[in-house]
């Protein structure tokens, strides 16, 4: 079996619940690199070729990090939710008006947003949940309504602007091929002796939350991972059976909503290596059940390098963040 992990700083956006640069055609994505997909496989590489070798014992084993990543809405790319409002004015021509009055300067993002980026006919998944999911392990959850210039940002529009500044983030560490459907692409990637190891490494270890796409399809749902548990158990004497449950934020709220909306994920996988002095040298593995089709896609470690960016050009990062300053 071909292990190749990607292991890429990036320099151009993620998709995650899809992003505006998708193409919907068969042409090869280069999101995620400046090459095309299959031009990833040059950087890749497996988990543990940088963390070291996958061992194991049998037992139950909990991970969990040191902090909770928040839940928002995750403003699907075929709505007009963030520049247009029938009943107020929404989080971007909020923006534009608080940037006229606090500073004198005259900026068009709700427009600029309206000409440039609105697609009506993207895929009904595509969206802000990637910058949602680094968001949340980065900033203070927006928990309640401000006022800046007599203007009030409720918590959906803080936490709209604050993503929109992070529509175009790069600097990710990512382990695993994003499938496309292309020829080349290895659906069964990522391997579950490297998502495995990768838990151990960031929730075991480092206590560190990370990022997941769990649709092993096309689509893109990328959401933050803060918890795992783990029941490993000897199969024979070459194989232990392995049963993962993850826990993550959901994005599936209401724009008001405030907190963590906690999902549970679970997948079954056999490890496969042998033993010595009690412990199991993993050598490679496969999905099982239901994990077969329905496991992770890729996964990106805790984003503390990240580079903020929106595609809209008309909003900068600093004045986001004066306006969500309380």
């Amino acid at each position: 079996m071909l292990k190749k992990i990607i292991f890429i700083f990036l320099t151009l956006a993620i998709g995650g619940c899809g992003d505006k640069t998708k193409s919907t055609s068969n042409e090869p994505d280069s999101s995620l690199s400046t090459g095309s997909v299959l031009d990833r496989y040059a950087y890749s590489f497996d988990v543990t070729d940088k963390f070291g070798s996958l061992t194991v014992d049998t037992g139950e084993f909990k991970y969990d990090s040191e902090m909770r990543p928040w839940s928002s809405w995750w403003f699907p790319s075929i709505d007009r939710e963030l520049f247009i409002d029938e009943n107020s004015s929404a989080p971007l021509e909020k923006y534009d008006e608080y940037v006229l009055l606090k500073h004198n300067e005259v900026v068009e993002s709700a427009y600029f947003e309206d000409s440039n980026l609105f697609n009506a006919i993207q895929a009904p998944w595509a969206g802000l949940c990637h910058a949602w999911a680094v968001a949340s392990l980065l900033h203070r959850e927006p928990s309640r309504q401000i006022t800046k210039e007599g203007m009030s940002f409720s918590t959906g529009d803080q936490k709209a602007l604050l993503l929109k500044s992070y529509e175009n983030v790069s600097n990710l560490e990512i382990y695993g091929q994003r499938y496309d459907g292309l020829f080349g692409n290895d659906f069964e990637d990522i391997y579950p002796d490297q998502f495995h190891r990768f838990l151990q490494i960031h929730l075991r270890d480092e206590k560190k939350a990370f990022i997941m796409d769990y649709d092993s399809s096309y689509p893109v749902w990328t959401v933050p991972v803060y918890k795992s548990k783990s029941s490993i158990v000897k199969k024979d004497s070459n194989t232990v059976s392995v049963k993962t449950w993850v826990t993550y934020a959901s994005p599936f709220v209401e724009k008001s909503f405030v907190g963590t909306r906690q999902v549970v994920k679970t997948y079954t996988y056999d490890l496969f290596g042998s033993w010595k002095n009690g412990v199991f040298n993993v050598s490679d593995s496969e999905w099982t059940e239901t994990s077969i089709h329905d496991h992770p896609d890729y996964v990106i470690s805790f984003p503390q390098a990240a580079i903020r960016g929106s595609y809209n050009t008309e909003m900068k990062v600093d004045l986001v963040d004066e306006i969500l300053k309380y």
